[in-house]
């Protein structure tokens, strides 16, 4: 009894006794013979990778080893583009581990990886000009023969060293590929259909070393693309990047944007985590030397998103406590943006902005930029991005430009295609008000191209002259309309190439650097004089006092570097109506003339009252010098006269009819007594 009362066990150490002569025998075998192994493996993995990635997978050589731990070494591995395209996936070394016994179990046909490591891989992403890429046909591999059996190709510990990311646009004609990505570090578990994948990612984005980790669990890899109404896998993630410099995003923004940041690191902590069968993502981001077009700013904001990963075209991230400090800027506010429509909202507001961040000339390009060919558009065209719907509300208490200051704007505004568009613009300009809707600023352009709108009701001109110039040159409260067209904001460069017309209205005003009225009056006094009436000369030239005008009105336009009046600009005064026409430079040069009809309330002032006249006398007057040095001149004498003549009540003495003018120049006109000898 006791020699067979234990058949089973007795019979299982037989068997396991054979098995192990079979398996020491087999790796002999393997081992007298490697390159049976190798041959096998590299059929193997080119055919199960080329079924994986659906793209034709090449490996140049494979040798197999059994010690210490069975496996293979690939050298240049390949996966084929489409076309001309480069290879999808190259990789000078990849080394990979099989679990022993199932392979030999089944002579070969199950492969099950235990380890694999990627040495210097690069993947080449392509974007095609209908806006696809290239990789989005990974998604359908080709269909196994029926009948026919596959590997397991779960990987136990998937590693990646040093490896890079290329992005090449083909919407960009003559530019070369990017790498986007570099010094790729991974190192990833359980890597397979129903598998709880984690691990971590360490990678090199838009600077010289690694600056962006990922660190990710997901509870189980689904077989394939969840249904509707099949659940997605739990997914938690952490995502930290530092010192990204904000030209990796450029590419990513559609073409209308790209030259809206020109410069700037960003630095971001994200978590991802799964909420009701939906992913949420949040984190806080910062800022550093960001550049528009002016002075780098500083700022921060704060992120959410909800995805919803049946319907993931329909995410939306909303940014709040958005701030951004620096030179001549202070803002902050809120965002939004969605995929499906595209579509960007804003709302910002804050206490100060310089014109300059927006409208400035583009700021030096780096190395990679100037290394673009001279042949590539600034800004590619990118059909696959689409039209992007960017719309909000900027309200600033002031906006500054040099010694250009308005205050309250409030504006709403449109991005459409690189195209700043007021739907509505308020401002207070120097104590008035000003409609600026319609206004537009291009900013595609290294040179910002603008075309202003502006409606102006009551505008404080002293106010506005002493900060443009330095002194209130011009006192009273204008109105009108402006319409003009320029590029960038540096005045010496924009006053020559600036095109408009306009209309400028003043119901009341004093042009403090030149008196008309003494000029005019002095000349007056000597037509007078020429007439016999020597008394009033000595009343005249006490009058000096500024021009005071009222209900002027100019139509003008502006081209060249000149404004130019279009019809004589009209005006009225304490010294009669006038007229000015010809043109003012915006280096403030003047070449103006026109006249005065001095009228008989003037010169009836001038010598009070003993010489009343019967109608206004024409005065012509030319104004050159500048704005701030005017120089003026009147007729001459005889004119006046001569213009005086009708006018002017003469002595019973002058009436006759043929001699009156001749005796009333007479004492004009005469000749100087000769020296005696």
């Amino acid at each position: 009894m006791s020699r067979t009362s234990h058949p089973p066990r007795r019979a299982l150490k037989v068997a396991l006794a054979i098995v192990g002569v079979a398996f020491v025998l087999t790796i002999a075998a393997l081992a007298i013979k490697p390159s049976w192994l190798g041959e096998r493996l590299r059929a193997q993995v080119e055919a199960v990778a080329t079924r994986s990635l659906g793209r034709e997978v090449t490996i140049e050589k494979l040798d197999a080893h059994l010690l210490p731990t069975p496996g293979a070494t690939i050298t240049n591995f390949r996966a084929e583009g489409a076309g001309s395209e480069p290879p999808f996936l190259e990789a000078s070394r990849v080394t990979a581990t099989v679990q022993l016994w199932p392979f030999v179990r089944s002579l070969g046909k199950d492969v099950r990886v235990g380890a694999v490591r990627l040495e210097e891989p690069t993947l080449n992403l392509v974007h095609h000009v209908d806006g696809s890429w290239n990789q989005e046909t990974l998604a359908r591999p080709p269909e196994r023969p029926s009948g026919a059996s596959g590997s397991n190709t779960d990987i136990e510990h998937l590693r990646i060293r040093d490896g890079v990311v290329r992005v090449m646009d083909q919407q960009a004609e003559g530019r070369p590929a990017v790498a986007a990505l570099h010094d790729i570090d991974a190192d990833l578990k359980h890597v397979g259909r129903g598998q709880p994948l984690e691990g971590k990612v360490r990678m090199a984005l838009a600077a010289p070393k690694q600056n962006v980790g990922l660190d990710l669990k997901v509870d189980s890899l689904p077989q394939g693309l969840p249904q509707e109404g099949q659940p997605w896998p739990r997914v938690t993630a952490r995502l930290k990047g530092q010192d990204v410099s904000v030209s990796a995003f450029r590419r990513l923004l559609p073409a209308s944007a790209t030259e809206l940041f020109t410069g700037g690191t960003l630095n971001a902590d994200a978590e991802l985590k799964t909420d009701q069968g939906r992913y949420v993502l949040s984190g806080h981001g910062s800022a550093k030397g960001l550049r528009l077009r002016g002075d780098p700013a500083n700022g921060s904001f704060d992120f959410d998103s909800r995805i919803d990963p049946d319907q993931p075209e329909a995410a939306r991230v909303a940014f709040t406590r958005i701030t951004l400090s620096g030179p001549g800027v202070e803002l902050g506010g809120t965002a939004s943006a969605q995929l499906k429509p595209a579509r960007v909202r804003f709302s910002l507001a804050g206490r100060e902005l310089d014109l300059g961040h927006l409208l400035g000339a583009m700021p030096p390009r780096s190395a990679p930029d100037e290394a673009r060919p001279s042949g590539t558009p600034l800004i590619p065209k990118r059909t696959g991005m689409g039209k992007v719907d960017v719309d909000g509300t900027l309200r600033i208490a002031t906006l500054r430009h040099g010694a250009l200051t308005a205050s309250d704007v409030d504006v709403r505004a449109k991005l459409d295609d690189g195209a700043l568009v007021l739907q509505r613009g308020t401002a207070q300009v120097y104590g008035g008000r000003a409609n600026l809707t319609g206004s537009r600023v291009d900013f595609t352009k290294a040179q910002p191209v603008w075309s202003l709108k502006a409606a102006l009701d009551g505008m404080d001109t002293a106010q506005a002259f002493q900060a443009l110039t330095g002194r209130s040159s011009l006192q009273g409260a204008a109105s009108g309309n402006l319409q003009l067209s320029g590029a960038g904001l540096d005045w010496e460069r924009v006053r020559g190439q600036m095109t408009g017309a306009g209309t400028l209205r003043l119901k009341e005003g004093v042009y403090t650097p030149a008196d008309l009225g003494e000029t005019v009056a002095s000349t007056v006094s000597q037509g007078l004089e020429a007439l016999g009436k020597k008394g009033a000369s000595g009343t005249v030239r006490k009058a000096g006092q500024g021009t005071h005008f009222k209900d002027l009105d100019a139509r003008f336009r502006i081209q060249d570097g000149w404004v130019s009046f279009t019809q004589p600009m009209a005006f009225d005064s304490d010294l009669g109506k006038g007229t000015l026409d010809g043109r003012v430079s915006l280096d403030e040069r003047l070449e103006l003339n026109g006249a005065i009809q001095a009228s008989q309330q003037f010169v009836s002032g001038l010598t009070h009252g003993a010489v009343p006249l019967r109608a206004p006398v024409s005065v012509p007057i030319t104004i050159t010098g500048t704005v701030k040095d005017p120089q003026v001149k009147a007729g001459s004498p005889t004119d006046i006269a001569q213009a005086l003549l009708p006018a002017v009540p003469v002595p019973k003495e002058l009436k006759g009819p043929v001699n009156q003018a001749r005796k009333g120049l007479e004492g004009f006109f005469q000749k100087r007594p000769r020296e005696k000898r």
